[in-house]
């Protein structure tokens, strides 16, 4: 399968916002090659020296963000939004946001596959979690292993959002519970919730290929048949959607997405939750904290725990 592949250069900050330019336009097909990554990734001590390969530890102090963008009616639309929001941040004139320069190429799935995992090695996450790419084998050293190939979706867990939601779940005692992944990417929150125990999980995402990886992660998972059901659609266009999920209910529900997207989703989740039942909201950038937690209390939700890292938000709440 062929993708546009669009190059974004930033800095380390600028890249946070980058994401969230991407985010806003319902993208899961994304990398961020930062050399702080990879330094960070050789003091792992899950990761031997001799993984790196020449060239990635670049000295021109750029940090590279790749979409990969579907070569459909989709892709276009979601290229020219991330490409007017690119646009919109240059004429802030903010100089730690980096060039901003852009690059567009055509890429194979598998050129996508090679690129990535240059990047991707062990990585434990919180207490309970070690996230591996399906090529490594890894006992986990008590750790539940959460086997992934993100491919062209996004989810290994080095984005801090990422981490942070998988660190929420493990408070969550997901054990026997009814899970809704919003938002899913590669399904590996929904798969790292049904590795602990979850009865059920709905994972849906906008992206079709983001919705057949995390099909196929959750078989490389060896979930049992039935337990992580994966949609594709956008429940804030397609009433029958929202109304399908609006008519369920959870216990859990699982919202790595975007601010605005959030706040658009919390009638329906509003709908689904269960009374008592508790949201994680994520993929929040730190100046949009104060605008989803407005958004949640006009919505009936009690924010329990709100965590920060590196300039990224997850919010865990409770239906009132």
């Amino acid at each position: 399968m062929k993708f546009d592949e669009l190059t974004i250069h930033t800095t380390t900050a600028g890249s946070e916002v980058v994401s969230g330019v991407i985010f806003n336009e319902g993208v899961s097909c994304f990398s961020v090659e930062d050399p702080r990554d990879l330094m960070e990734l050789l003091e792992n001590k899950y990761v031997p020296v001799d993984y790196v390969e020449e060239g990635l530890m670049r000295d021109d102090g750029d940090v590279i963000v790749r979409v990969y963008l579907a070569q459909n009616e989709q892709g276009q639309i979601q290229r020219e939004g991330i490409l007017a929001g690119i646009e919109r941040l240059k004429a802030g004139g903010e100089d730690w946001l980096g060039s901003l320069a852009t690059e567009l190429a055509v890429t194979d799935e598998k050129d996508w596959e090679n690129n990535w995992k240059q990047y991707f090695h062990p990585l434990p996450i919180g207490e309970k979690f070690l996230v591996v790419p399906s090529w490594e084998r890894e006992d986990g050293n008590g750790r539940t292993v959460i086997e992934i190939d993100p491919a062209s979706s996004f989810g290994t867990g080095r984005h801090e959002t990422t981490a942070l939601c998988l660190e929420a779940i493990e408070t969550l005692e997901p054990e026997g519970k009814e899970i809704l992944d919003m938002g899913c990417g590669s399904g590996i929150l929904g798969i790292g919730a049904a590795l602990l125990g979850a009865k059920h999980i709905d994972a849906v995402d906008i992206d079709m290929v983001a919705a057949r990886i995390a099909g196929e992660n959750a078989e490389k998972n060896n979930l049992p048949e039935g337990k992580m059901d994966v949609f594709c659609g956008n429940v804030l266009s397609d009433k029958q959607l929202w109304d399908e999920f609006a008519a369920k209910e959870y216990d859990i529900i699982l919202a790595n997405i975007v601010a605005d997207i959030i706040s658009d989703m919390l009638p329906l989740f509003d709908s689904c939750l269960k009374k008592e039942g508790k949201m994680v909201c994520s993929g929040i950038i730190s100046p949009r904290k104060d605008f989803v937690l407005e958004a949640l209390d006009a919505n009936g939700f009690e924010v329990e725990e709100l965590k920060e890292k590196n300039d990224w938000v997850a919010i865990k709440c409770r239906k009132k």
